[in-house]
C-alpha cells in the first residue's frame, strides 16, 4: 500500500484520475530494477543502511516520487528482524554500568577509578563491564528501533510486475477516501465468481447484491467515510479487496471518493469526485483464483468445528442466497446435517450497522419462503442504541441469531444450527441456558 504523500491523480470535472506508469516503459523498469537489487542483496543490513543505499537511486528518478513509491512498495516485501524480548533489560544494565562509569572519584558511592572526561575511554570501560566490544554494545543498544531492524528476507520480483503493483496501489490509496464503491461483473467463470464473492467475505465486507437487467451482478459496498467509526480499518480492507476485482475477467468499478483537504487540486471546488476503473483500464491483480486461499480465522474456526461437531460438517463452496428479487446474501459458512439438512451463517462485524438492519428487516418482513440462515452478531453492535433496538425486536434474530466476540464460538454456532432442524426442542433448551429471553446476548460466552 501506498501512504496518501505518495498518491499521484489528475482531478477534473469532478472526476479523479490516477496517473498510471507505462509498465514497459524501460526507464521505469530500470529504476525498479535498481531499486529491487538493492534489497535482494540486502540481507542483514538495517533499514536505514537500505535506505542510505536507494538513496541515490531516488534521486536520480525522473520523477523521485514515482521512485519513492516504487520503494515504499518493495519494502512492504521486507521482514525485518523482530525486536528483543531482553532487550529493555540490557538496555537498563547498560545505563546502570554507564551511570557508575560517569560518577567521579570523589562522588559519594561512586567506585573507584570512574570520572574519565575522554568520550571513547568511558565508552571503553562500560563496555568492558559488561564483557562486550564497544561497538557490538552501541548496535544492540537500540537495535528495536525501526531503523535499526535488520533485513531477514526479501521476496523477490521482477520490474513489470512491481510497476503493475505501483499501478494498483495508486488505484487502492484512493479508495481509503471512498463513501461508496460499485461493483459490476459478468464474470461468465462460475468457478471463479464464487470464489470471489467468497473473498468478499473473507474480507468482512458485507454488500448489497443485486442483479441488472442485462444480467450483471452489481455489488454495492458502503465506504470507510460513510461509517461513523472503525473507518480507517474498514478502508484498508476496502482498499485490499480491490486486486480480487482486478482478479476477474470483466468487471467495471466507480467509487464516490471525499478527498482530505490536503490531496485537493488548487482552484478545484471541493466535496465528491468520482473513481471509474475497469477491465480495459490495464490494472493487473497478483492475485489469482485458482488457489484455495483461506484466512488464518476462518481455518482455526473450521478446525475447531471439525472437531466437536459429529452432526454437522462445513460445506466447502457456498452458494449465492437469494432473499428477494434484489437481496442476495454470500454465507461466510455453510453446513450440513447428515439428515441433509443445509444451513448458512452469515457474520456481521462492528462495522456493519446498516446491512444488519437491512438484513433482519428482509428476513422478518418478507412472506416468502427464506433459506435458512443463521445470524452472528459482534457484540459491539449489540450495545449500539439502534442497532440493539433492531435486534430486540427481530424475530429472526431472537431465534436464530447470536452475539459474539472476534469470531463465533462453535458450540454457539451449533446451538443456532440446531434451531434448523425439524425438530427443535432439544435445541430450544439449549438457546434458552445460552441466552436469557431479557437480552439479546448471553451472559457469558460458551467455550470455543
Amino acid at each position: 500500500m501506498l501512504t496518501k504523500d505518495l498518491l499521484r491523480f489528475d482531478q477534473r470535472s469532478q472526476k479523479v484520475y490516477p496517473r498510471f506508469l507505462d509498465t514497459q516503459n524501460k526507464n521505469w523498469q530500470e529504476v525498479a530494477q535498481s531499486l529491487a537489487a538493492i534489497y535482494e542483496s540486502g540481507s542483514g543490513y538495517s533499514r536505514e543502511e537500505l535506505g542510505e543505499l536507494a538513496l541515490p537511486v531516488l534521486n536520480s528518478a525522473r520523477s523521485p516520487l514515482v521512485a519513492k513509491g516504487l520503494n515504499k512498495l518493495l519494502l512492504d516485501r521486507c521482514t525485518f528482524q523482530e525486536s528483543d524480548a531482553e532487550l529493555e533489560t540490557f538496555r537498563m544494565q547498560v545505563f546502570t554500568q554507564a551511570a557508575r562509569q560517569f560518577c567521579s572519584p570523589a562522588a559519594a558511592g561512586c567506585p573507584s577509578g570512574g570520572g574519565s572526561n575522554n568520550l571513547e575511554t568511558f565508552r571503553q570501560r562500560v563496555a568492558d563491564s559488561l564483557q562486550m566490544e564497544p561497538e557490538a554494545l552501541s548496535a544492540r543498544l537500540y537495535a528495536d528501533l525501526p531503523a535499526r531492524q535488520s533485513l531477514l528476507s526479501f521476496t523477490p520480483t521482477v520490474p513489470e510486475q512491481l510497476l503493475h503493483r505501483y499501478n494498483l496501489a495508486q488505484a487502492q490509496g484512493l479508495l481509503w477516501f471512498a463513501k461508496q464503491l460499485v461493483i459490476e461483473t459478468d464474470e461468465p467463470e462460475v468457478g471463479i465468481r464464487r470464489q470471489f464473492f467468497r473473498r468478499l467475505k473473507f474480507f468482512r465486507l458485507l454488500a448489497r447484491i443485486s442483479r441488472t437487467p442485462t444480467g450483471l451482478f452489481r455489488i454495492q459496498l458502503d465506504g470507510p467515510l460513510s461509517l461513523f467509526e472503525n473507518g480507517r480499518s474498514y478502508g484498508l480492507l476496502l482498499a485490499n479487496f480491490l486486486p480480487a476485482v482486478c482478479a476477474l475477467s470483466r468487471w467495471r468499478v466507480q467509487a464516490d471518493i471525499e478527498l482530505p483537504a490536503s490531496l485537493q487540486a488548487a482552484r478545484q471546488p471541493g466535496g465528491t469526485v468520482l473513481l471509474e476503473l475497469d477491465h480495459a483500464t490495464g490494472l493487473k491483480s497478483h492475485l489469482t483464483y485458482t488457489s484455495s486461499y483461506v484466512p488464518e480465522a476462518f481455518e482455526r474456526f473450521a478446525s475447531a468445528f471439525g472437531e466437536l461437531s459429529q452432526e454437522w460438517k462445513i460445506q466447502q463452496n457456498s452458494e449465492l442466497l437469494e432473499l428477494n428479487k434484489q437481496d442476495w446474501v454470500v454465507p461466510d459458512f455453510s453446513f450440513r446435517h447428515v439428515t441433509g439438512r443445509i444451513v448458512h451463517l452469515e457474520l456481521f462485524h462492528r462495522w456493519h450497522a446498516g446491512p444488519l438492519q437491512r438484513r433482519l428487516q428482509s428476513l422478518d418482513s418478507s412472506h416468502r419462503a427464506q433459506p435458512s440462515l443463521a445470524i452472528g452478531v459482534d457484540r459491539s453492535l449489540t450495545k449500539q442504541g439502534e442497532s440493539g433496538a433492531v435486534l430486540h425486536a427481530s424475530a429472526w434474530y431472537q431465534q436464530h441469531g447470536f452475539a459474539f466476540n472476534l469470531f463465533p464460538p462453535v458450540k454457539r454456532v451449533m446451538a443456532a444450527l440446531d434451531g434448523f432442524l425439524p425438530t427443535p426442542a432439544a435445541a430450544a433448551v439449549t438457546r434458552r441456558a445460552d441466552r436469557p429471553s431479557s437480552s439479546i446476548e448471553p451472559k457469558q460466552d460458551l467455550p470455543p
